[in-house]
């Protein structure tokens, strides 16, 4: 009988610890992201610090159980500023993007390729066309620890 209740409070203890982070996830907006002297980073820099703060506009999705949209991972198409993927979720379901970025006046804007939900192995393909399917990417992580997006290929 002890056994049994013991068993019990500490599955308790674990579900109560499991929700109470998954409540509290903090959203990994960027504050500062890496930068060098390179062009091409430069432009990255400021279209991953834009499209963060719009990801809840241009999911074709919305968040769940009041959950907000944040990026985990950018894969820009390797030579190019303007077209990537997008990884985000809000702490219950992910998504994935095909974005074509444009700047016009000093402001961008981004049109949207395709829509992905996760597979079984991989993304799998609910709206658009992948275009760069099969293309070099370029993969940003965001890092809790310098508070930046990370280049890690």
């Amino acid at each position: 009988m002890k056994k049994i209740l013991l068993i019990a409070i500490v599955i308790i203890l674990i579900v109560g610890g499991i929700y109470y982070l998954s409540m509290h996830k903090k959203s990994p907006v960027p504050q500062n992201i890496q930068q060098s002297n390179s062009e091409n980073k430069t432009e990255r820099v400021a279209i991953m610090e834009d499209f963060a703060g719009k990801i809840s506009e241009i999911s074709p999705v919305k968040a769940v159980l009041g959950g907000k949209w944040f990026v985990t991972r950018y894969w820009f198409v390797a030579g190019s500023d303007n077209n990537f993927y997008a990884e985000y979720e809000d702490g219950h379901i992910m998504g994935r993007v095909l974005i074509a970025a444009e700047k016009q006046d000093n402001k961008l804007d981004y049109k949207l390729i395709a829509y992905f939900e996760p597979g079984k192995n991989d993304w799998l393909l609910k709206n658009g066309e992948d275009k760069f399917l099969g293309s070099p990417l370029e993969l940003y992580e965001y890092s809790e620890e310098p508070g930046q997006w990370i280049k890690k290929n």
